[in-house]
């Protein structure tokens, strides 16, 4: 599992940590492919797109990775999803035509494998961006946050909370978790909306894209009216929050290809 991501700090310095945590130990090699991956990104974010391919093609060779495949069915999620977290550490900041090449990008890939194998990558991407656009064009991919809800149950003071969730796999999915009521504390959520903001901000982008996208086809397909969908699905998450979700529908910063 990886370090719990720090969303307020530059997105250098998050990967950086993020990489170190991994070196010392048997994935050394899938983490200086990422951080060669991740200097790509921050001076030629386009190029580095383009390269996604190559680099997870590299990092599904190490150690004879490809005949690890041939009995396992699929690559060891652990290293090719190292470089689409890569890709999130940028997602945000790129201009919507790069987010649209990048997303593209991502979902060659995982379209080449079982679902269940894209879960498993999903389950290892930080950025909310890029988690809930692959999720919008790919409902399949949807890999759950059950493992995080129970935690939340079982350490209900921000002590215990923030201990249990020093290590996670996705700070995303971590806040997904957090935003259910039902399985949070008042004092976590407060306490976990101040110490990660930026984190809390994308979330709520994932959230409202959900919300708006899953509604809309809902209603399409149910025959209901709309705004009864997206209230239905928002009526899950922390009430103090509605506001700014709603807000965030309208501002519409998703990609549907």
């Amino acid at each position: 599992m990886g370090v719990l991501l720090d969303f307020e700090k530059p997105f250098r310095e998050r990967m950086v940590g993020k990489l170190a945590a991994q070196l010392g130990t048997m994935y050394q090699q899938a983490g200086k492919i990422a951080a060669e991956y991740q200097q790509l990104m921050l001076e030629q974010p386009e190029e580095a797109i383009t390269k996604l391919p190559q680099f997870i093609d590299r990092a599904r060779c190490i150690n004879n990775n490809k005949s690890y495949e041939a009995y396992t069915g699929g690559p060891n999620h652990d290293w090719t999803g190292l470089m689409l977290d890569v890709l999130g550490t940028v997602y945000p900041e790129l201009e919507r035509r790069a987010r649209e090449k990048g997303l593209k990008q991502c979902l060659k890939f995982l379209d080449e494998l079982n679902y269940l194998y894209s879960q498993n990558h999903l389950e290892l991407i930080n950025e909310p961006w890029l988690v809930s656009d692959i999720v919008l064009n790919r409902p399949i991919y949807w890999c759950g946050y059950n493992e995080y809800c129970d935690t939340a149950k079982q350490n209900q003071s921000w002590k215990n909370f923030s201990e249990a969730t020093k290590s996670v796999k996705s700070s995303f999915w971590l806040a997904m978790a957090v935003i259910r009521p039902e399985y949070t504390s008042l004092e976590v959520r407060k306490f976990f909306y101040e110490k990660f903001p930026s984190l809390m901000d994308r979330t709520k982008d994932a959230v409202a894209a959900f919300a708006a996208v899953f509604g809309a086809r809902q209603a399409q397909r149910e025959n209901r009216e709309l705004s009864a969908c997206i209230d239905e699905k928002l009526s899950q998450y922390d009430p103090m929050l509605n506001s700014d979700i709603r807000t965030k529908i309208e501002e519409k910063k998703w990609i549907v290809l």
